[in-house]
């Protein structure tokens, strides 16, 4: 007995879909420093403004504070928390001493969404956007 399954167009498109899915987690798409780097965080570890923290890295009696990514790591966006486990950024809250820390990259000051499951094989999406927190 010699049997056939068609491929209907919906079959197809579901098929051809699934070839975009992937392992990857909702955080891969950071920013990597190519040297020493600091930014400013609030008293529960949250990126701000860099602005926030001024030269001394205690600005407001002490509410911000200067978080240091050592080169080769991820640089938190705003709003994103320096320990939270998900993101897994290296850094310190204390400097190296004599090392010269650059401010961050233009392009981590952005504000990271939260993926929202739009249905559909489990397919999340989420986006970037401009501006401050």
């Amino acid at each position: 007995m010699n049997k056939h399954l068609a491929l209907t167009t919906a079959m197809a498109a579901t098929l051809a879909g699934l070839s975009g899915c992937s392992s990857r987690n909702d955080w891969d798409d950071d920013v990597v420093v190519d040297r020493d780097t600091r930014v400013c965080v609030d008293q529960n570890g949250y990126r701000v403004e860099d602005g926030r923290c001024g030269q001394s890295g205690y600005y407001g009696g002490g509410s911000h504070l200067w978080y240091y990514v050592n080169r080769g790591n991820r640089v938190p966006y705003y709003g994103d928390r320096v320990n939270d486990p998900r993101l897994g950024f290296k850094g310190s809250y204390f400097a190296t001493k004599g090392a010269q820390y650059a401010s961050a990259p233009a392009k981590s000051n952005l504000v990271r969404s939260t993926p929202v499951s739009r249905g559909g094989f489990g397919s999340k999406g989420g986006f970037f956007g401009g501006g401050k927190s």
